[in-house]
C-alpha cells in the first residue's frame, strides 16, 4: 500500500488511517469533531498526495487538453487553475479534474481511484499531437488548506494570494 511522502508524520502525530484508493491516509488524529470545529473555525492544512498528478508538455499541450477537456484552457493566466471534467468519446464522466497552467507545463489533477483509467484515457487520444504525459504522483506530494483564516496565514508569506 503506497504512503504519501508524510507518513512519518502522521504516524508521528498518531493518526488513526483508513484505507483511500488503495492509499493508507489519515481520517483523523484525535477528535473528529475537534478537527472539524477547528477547520471551520481557522483552517486545517490535508495531506492530498494520494491525488493523481499528471504533468501534460509538448507544443500541443493546450490543444491536447482542449480535447480531452470539457472547459475551454486557452484563455487561462499563467498559475491559474480550473475546474473540468474529463469525459469518454460516448459522453459519460470518467472524473472531475482541476487543470492548473503552470510556466512549462499544464497539470492535471485526477481522482486517486481513476488515475490509471485517465492515464490510459490520455495516452489513447494523443493521435498525432506533440505531447508528453508524465505521471507525477509518486515523485511529488500534495496538501490543501481550508478555513477562514487561512488566507491571512499564507499572505504573510506569499503575493500570490
Amino acid at each position: 500500500m503506497p504512503h504519501t511522502p508524510f507518513h512519518q508524520h502522521h504516524l508521528d502525530q498518531q493518526a488513526r488511517f483508513v484505507d483511500v484508493a488503495g492509499w493508507e491516509m489519515p481520517a483523523s488524529y484525535h477528535s473528529p469533531e475537534a478537527e472539524h470545529l477547528q477547520v471551520r473555525r481557522s483552517g486545517g492544512l490535508f495531506d492530498l498526495s494520494h491525488r493523481g498528478r499528471i504533468q501534460i508538455t509538448g507544443r500541443d499541450a493546450q490543444r491536447f487538453l482542449e480535447r480531452i477537456l470539457t472547459r475551454q484552457v486557452d484563455d487561462m493566466k499563467l498559475n491559474s487553475s480550473r475546474s473540468s471534467l474529463i469525459c469518454s468519446q460516448h459522453g459519460g464522466i470518467l472524473d472531475a479534474a482541476t487543470v492548473y497552467r503552470c510556466e512549462d507545463h499544464w497539470l492535471l489533477v485526477v481522482s486517486a481511484p481513476a488515475l490509471h483509467s485517465i492515464l490510459a484515457h490520455l495516452h489513447q487520444n494523443i493521435g498525432t499531437l506533440s505531447v508528453t504525459i508524465d505521471d507525477r504522483t509518486l515523485s511529488t506530494a500534495m496538501v490543501g488548506l481550508q478555513g477562514p483564516k487561512v488566507i491571512d496565514l499564507i499572505s504573510q508569506f506569499s503575493s500570490e494570494v
